[in-house]
């Protein structure tokens, strides 16, 4: 057994899909978690093998095989305590605020500045949960679909407020992931130095995504013009499959 982790053998637990309680109270979790969150982020899920997460988190390979029967189950806790951590502190923070556009402004301050402190983490919690099992990935399922629900009716509770008329069911569903697609993949391009601070980062999701959720009636008289237009360009100019075979001048050159 290794003493910096302590708590039992979780093998004979293997078949529990939710066995969060034995890993809870186990000593030294949080700092595991982070070092194998940050060499991940870094090397890819595929790339990193349990040696090099026990050299990382300076714990024998005995130790971690000990404990965690692979890298999925790192990769679940990364996971869980991730959206947990998210939906918990929310969850304080969302009953400060009663006006749809301050908890708009509130949440996605929120969102933002935590995965800009937490950049690595963010990378892993956006694979997503493809290489978990299912009753892994059913857990983290659960937990992102709360947050998402809080997302959504913030969306709804603007565009109520702005147009005096409900957001339709697939629209606000729309509207909600396309928020989230502006604060997710900040990990592939922000830097501070380049790109501002956290506040004018905030500003400018919030600012455009308002103005397109709240647009005026013109707006929508473009998009009808620009959708008929542009259809009908997409229609004629229909790009050839990229497998299709277009002629032997086309095909490389072999060296």
């Amino acid at each position: 057994m290794d003493p910096q982790i302590g708590g039992s053998s979780l093998a004979d637990k293997r078949h529990k899909p939710d066995p969060i309680g034995s890993w809870s109270m186990t000593e030294g979790l949080d700092e595991i978690l982070k070092k194998s969150c940050h060499l991940m982020a870094r090397q890819g899920f595929h790339g990193t093998s349990m040696r090099d997460l026990a050299q990382a988190t300076g714990r024998s390979l005995s130790g971690l095989y000990h404990y965690f029967r692979n890298k999925e189950d790192l990769l679940f806790l990364i996971n869980f305590y991730g959206f947990k951590t998210l939906n918990e502190t929310w969850a304080r923070i969302a009953d400060n605020f009663e006006h749809p556009r301050e908890k708009l402004y509130t949440f996605v301050y929120f969102h933002t500045a935590y995965f800009i402190e937490h950049m690595d983490e963010m990378r892993v919690m956006t694979w997503g949960t493809h290489e978990l099992h299912l009753e892994k990935a059913t857990v983290i399922q659960k937990l992102k679909d709360r947050y998402t629900a809080a997302a959504r009716g913030i969306v709804r509770d603007v565009y109520q407020a702005d147009k005096r008329m409900d957001l339709d069911e697939r629209r606000s569903w729309r509207e909600t992931y396309l928020l989230f697609g502006m604060m997710n993949w900040m990990f592939s391009w922000y830097s501070a130095k380049d790109h501002g601070g956290v506040s004018d980062l905030v500003g400018d999701i919030y600012r455009t995504f308002v103005s397109g959720i709240s647009g005026n009636g013109r707006d929508q008289i473009d998009i009808e013009r620009l959708k008929s237009v542009v259809g009908k360009s997409f229609r004629e100019n229909k790009a050839a499959s990229m497998w299709a075979t277009t002629g032997e001048s086309d095909h490389l050159e072999k060296s």
